[in-house]
């Protein structure tokens, strides 16, 4: 993900922004892959502990969170623009970023996110955040509506518009692929 620069909103998504989001929900998604590519079962299935996620665990909560964050966005795009809401808003769209991305301070994963081995492999892992990430790519590339006048509410980060929750959704992928990077740099990680 190339860094964005910090700058006020003053009105809808531009296409230089537009351009930005479809490029760290691609570069995200390549990414993943690569962070996976080759690994063995045993070295998808290792956990570095008990309370420890495995990197199978990892990309099932990716898919997870993928699935309700871009439900979320449709949803909140479904409701009337509202550009009065902005003041709502706490964080700048780099903020968003950094916030998200940043593995120094974690949160317990709600329930409907936790890993209970909903996938038969990571292969179907693998195909299910694609067939997601596709579909928020496609979004992100044809939406009409304003991005910046409809809304997406964060658990940590309070409100965010939906052009935030786009990049949140990237950066949700980055920081948990810096969470493989974790497991298989571990001193016990499977040769």
């Amino acid at each position: 993900m190339q860094n964005l620069e910090s700058s006020p909103v003053t009105g809808p998504v531009t296409d230089q922004e537009r351009a930005y989001a479809i490029d760290v929900l691609q570069s995200t998604q390549v990414a993943l892959h690569q962070a996976v590519d080759g690994l063995t079962d045993n070295q998808l299935t290792y956990k570095s502990g008990v309370d420890r996620w495995s990197i199978a665990e990892i990309l099932e909560h990716i898919v997870l969170v993928e699935a309700g964050i871009f439900g979320a966005i449709q949803k909140g795009m479904s409701y009337p623009a509202n550009p009065e809401k902005r003041a709502d808003i706490k964080f700048s769209d780099v903020d968003v970023i950094k916030a998200v991305r940043s593995r120094a301070v974690t949160l317990p994963s709600p329930d409907p996110f936790v890993p209970t081995g909903r996938f038969n492999s990571v292969g179907a892992s693998l195909e299910a955040f694609d067939q997601q990430r596709t579909a928020a790519i496609g979004f992100t590339y044809n939406v009409v509506d304003d991005l910046r006048t409809h809304y997406f509410r964060h658990i940590a980060l309070g409100w965010l518009d939906c052009y935030q929750a786009i990049l949140l959704l990237a950066s949700h992928g980055e920081r948990h692929r810096k969470q493989i990077e974790e497991v298989k740099a571990d001193a016990g990680f499977p040769e």
